[in-house]
């Protein structure tokens, strides 16, 4: 883990990758704190030993040379989705049953990582898993969508199960050993899934009612989300038209949070080609509709997950207070 976080310092690691891996680390720290603690029980402490050996082991893909900059980038994000979980695995309070799917889960979306030569449907899947288990295990005091930290236990679990039966597939994918039908035949199942586990998502935050935040915190939140999300590798391209002009001829990087300024204008940050860290105010409605774009309706869920109630509820003050409409988000 020390190695994976001295890599990440060069300054050609983006910011969003360095903050994964460092997310990630911190996550991993408090599973390395319940295998030294008398109360964890044997069976979890030697569980959550082997997890982390795991865990590690799927991180150096963030200092893989002979990796794509695009494969580690979704590698370290979903790892960072991924060891979110961990918490609430060495949470005492948490369901032995729960405990045991979002062990496997995280096990299983640590060794696809691992295994590399994963195709670009592939790595979705990977993606949509950690994003909807991220979801599943946010508390009050580890996620910053209250719609996600306020998800009622039945929800949570419908949705764990759902993940927990992707996950089986996709070791069923991953086994060398499997036959070229039984891969055909669990990717068409993932693909069946995948709509299932964006319907739970949807169904979770639905239950929770439209986030109460007003327009430019909303705005922040569903931005932010899409910033860090696997979209984000997209967004310098697509939103070149609406940042400063003197960003333009250095171009941007990465773009990394935006956060809330007045009732019409977001501080967004971002990083230039150059590695300088630079921030401008833009404003919400134009920035909203290009991110809409890149990210519509029926990928809201498995992009940034239960977040995207907050987009919706951006899209629906747009709508209902200027009369700006924002492409999918409230159909």
């Amino acid at each position: 883990m020390t190695t994976t976080l001295e890599a990440v310092k060069d300054p050609g690691t983006s910011l969003r990758d360095r903050q994964g891996v460092i997310e990630s680390v911190e996550h991993l720290t408090i599973a390395l704190t319940a295998t030294g603690d008398d109360s964890t029980p044997p069976r979890l402490r030697k569980q959550l030993t082997a997890l982390v050996k795991q865990v590690s082991s799927a991180l150096k893909v963030g200092y893989d040379s002979r990796v794509p900059p695009e494969t580690r980038s979704s590698a370290l994000l979903v790892m960072k989705r991924t060891t979110s979980a961990l918490d609430m695995i060495c949470d005492s309070r948490t369901p032995a049953e729960l405990r045991e799917q979002l062990l496997a889960i995280t096990g299983g979306l640590s060794s696809a990582v691992t295994g590399g030569h994963r195709t670009a449907s592939l790595r979705g899947f990977e993606e949509q898993m950690g994003v909807a288990q991220a979801d599943a295990a946010a508390t009050p005091e580890t996620s910053p969508a209250s719609t996600a930290a306020a998800m009622p236990p039945k929800h949570r679990y419908a949705l764990v199960q759902v993940v927990y039966e992707q996950n089986e597939k996709l070791r069923v994918f991953n086994d060398p050993e499997s036959s070229s039908k039984d891969r055909a035949e669990a990717e068409k199942d993932m693909r069946d899934r995948s709509a299932r586990i964006s319907d739970k998502q949807e169904e979770a935050a639905s239950a929770q009612g439209r986030p109460k935040d007003p327009l430019g915190k909303a705005a922040e939140t569903c931005s932010t989300a899409i910033f860090q999300s696997s979209a984000g590798d997209e967004l310098p391209e697509e939103l070149k038209d609406l940042v400063p002009g003197s960003w333009r001829p250095e171009g941007v990087k990465d773009f990394w949070k935006s956060e809330e300024k007045t009732d019409v204008l977001l501080d967004v940050l971002a990083e230039l080609e150059s590695n300088e860290k630079v921030s401008a105010p833009i404003k919400i409605a134009p920035l909203i509709i290009e991110l809409a774009k890149v990210v519509p309706r029926d990928d809201l869920w498995s992009t940034i997950g239960q977040r995207a109630s907050y987009c919706r509820s951006t899209a629906a003050y747009l709508d209902e207070d200027y009369g700006v409409a924002v492409g999918t988000w409230l159909e």
